[in-house]
């Protein structure tokens, strides 16, 4: 017959693992990550430009001087998603051209985290300008890749 008090007496070198090993690191791992000086979020969506040239074009030249963002309309934040708090991001890749303005259909959607923020992302980018990218003293159309974020108005 299974006798459970000897069984927890002596417990499996699996549990005692587990109890003595695991469980305190979680907690450990948990208290060191846990700060409640966290910064709030703004309430307007924010621009990260991530990286102006993911990749080089093959047969075209890297850039001397990347397209540099000079302003960019806020993107309007859905009222929807905004009573309801979500949050989100956008990553959007573009073409900048030798004017500092990005060509609207060459606008592409990277990453969204959620659909309603698609359009105002793609407005607020169209109507983006930049300092147009250079190489060999002449400027050039450049692709960049830029993350908007929509954070919760909240916070």
């Amino acid at each position: 017959m299974y006798d459970d008090l000897a069984r927890t007496q002596n417990p499996t070198p699996l549990e005692w693992f587990v109890v003595h090993a695991v469980i305190p690191s979680v907690l450990v791992t948990a208290a060191l990550h846990w700060s409640p000086d966290v910064p709030a979020a703004p309430i307007e969506p924010t621009y990260t430009i991530v990286c102006p040239l993911t990749e080089r074009v093959p047969g075209g030249p890297v850039l001397d001087v990347f397209p540099a963002l000079i302003r960019m309309p806020r993107a309007a934040y859905p009222e929807a998603m905004r009573r309801s708090g979500v949050q989100g991001r956008v990553v959007l890749r573009a073409l900048v051209s030798t004017l500092g303005r990005v060509y609207p259909s060459s606008i592409l959607v990277l990453r969204a985290t959620h659909v309603q923020f698609v359009v105002p992302a793609r407005e607020a980018l169209s109507a983006a300008l930049f300092r147009p990218g250079w190489f060999g003293g002449q400027r050039m159309d450049a692709w960049i890749t830029i993350a908007i974020d929509f954070p919760d108005s909240s916070e």
